[in-house]
């Protein structure tokens, strides 16, 4: 048997984490749970407010708790930036950081308002959450597809190498009668950016098995010669090249350009808590997203961003964070909600839903609004 390497392992380690949004809702992750936010409000503390602002603008900052959703995975990596660079607490908002397995999880908790914000995918679980009119909102982006070199191909469908190099799993028509390894499996994300992308090369999406596995298995079953095609994320995309185990066929980007992988969602109740509560917090998090893109966009301030993800995440390998793509988010905030509503559409075409779903009541985007104008238009830094 092959040896594995110490830093093979400990990617490993990191994938079982990554059941996020695409996973199957009864998918349970193992990975260390991420610290509690360590930040704690201090009445007094002046929020930050760009010069720019106008007086009428300034946020209160009296004192409200906040239990907001997470995964120890880099694609929340936002929100543990947030909390270590003290973001929430300058508003007055003290803010815990709950570990869960999955988004679909976070979801009974948010209806019930015992999360107050979380996260959740346009895959069938959380379309269909929605779509009974729970008392949820979506209010801004935590991933999409990404819109540089750095962000794009951070997920990909991939072939087994030898059977790319030797021509017979090239392109979308090479996947007819064959099996697709999916995180997810029918219904959720990936799926559905494969549908799309053979749809636009003009395949039949029934003429592929699509079939649940995680990253890290996708990738040993790759190395094992056990399947032809899968979908895989970083670090394992970057790693498969290197190692000649696969070859990508489509990145996310290739797919669907549009796709928003992950969401913000707050529960209707926020604003009951305390003053401007939903504005307060949306403007913390588009500092922290900024703040973040900015340092793997850009390399400002890379390392004590990488510094938080290495102690919020299983993934403890500076130099991997530097090599590998990172999840993009939108520096405004922009969810797509055309793109969300189409998503429905598309699953109900495909027979996994029963009706297209009804969103009507879904998207709130005043306090992204009120963000980006309180904050002013993302700059890439000089």
């Amino acid at each position: 048997m092959r040896s594995r390497s110490p830093l093979l392992g400990a990617l490993l380690v990191l994938a079982w984490t990554l059941v996020i949004a695409c996973a199957a809702p009864g998918a349970r992750s193992t990975a260390p749970a991420p610290a509690a936010a360590r930040a704690v409000a201090t009445p007094g503390v002046p929020a930050s407010v760009p010069a720019a602002a106008p007086e009428a603008q300034r946020l209160p900052t009296a004192p409200v708790r906040l239990k907001v959703g997470v995964q120890a995975t880099a694609n929340f990596g936002p929100l543990f930036v947030a909390a270590d660079r003290g973001y929430f607490q300058e508003l007055g908002l003290d803010v815990e950081l709950v570990p869960t397995s999955s988004v679909i999880e976070q979801l009974p908790a948010l209806a019930q308002g015992q999360l107050q914000v979380g996260a959740c995918t346009p895959n069938l679980a959380c379309l269909n959450f929605l779509n009974r009119r729970a008392d949820l909102r979506i209010v801004t982006s935590l991933q999409s597809a990404g819109q540089t070199e750095r962000s794009s191909g951070s997920i990909a469908l991939v072939a087994r190498k030898d059977l790319y190099d030797n021509g017979t799993i090239r392109e979308a028509r090479d996947l007819v009668g064959r099996t697709v390894y999916l995180i997810g499996g029918e219904g959720s994300v990936p799926y559905i950016q494969v549908v799309r992308w053979l749809q636009r090369h003009g395949v039949d999406p029934k003429s592929i098995e699509a079939t649940h596995m995680i990253f890290p298995d996708v990738f040993a079953a790759m190395q094992n010669g056990g399947i032809e095609v899968g979908y895989v994320g970083e670090p394992f995309v970057t790693l498969g090249n290197v190692r000649g185990v696969h070859q990508v066929l489509a990145t996310m980007e290739d797919m669907d350009p549009h796709t928003p992988s992950l969401y913000i969602m707050y529960w209707s109740g926020i604003d009951r808590l305390g003053d401007r509560v939903g504005e307060r917090w949306m403007v913390a998090y588009l500092r922290a997203v900024r703040a973040y893109l900015d340092a793997f966009e850009y390399g400002r301030d890379l390392d004590t961003i990488i510094d938080v993800l290495i102690r919020e995440t299983p993934l403890k390998d500076a130099a991997l964070y530097r090599q590998i793509k990172y999840s993009w988010v939108d520096p405004d905030g922009h969810v797509s909600r055309e793109a969300i509503e189409a998503d429905g559409r598309l699953l109900h075409e495909l027979g996994l839903l029963s009706a297209p779903p009804d969103l009507s009541q879904a998207f709130d985007d005043r306090y992204r609004q009120f963000a980006v104008q309180y904050l002013g238009p993302y700059q890439p830094p000089r």
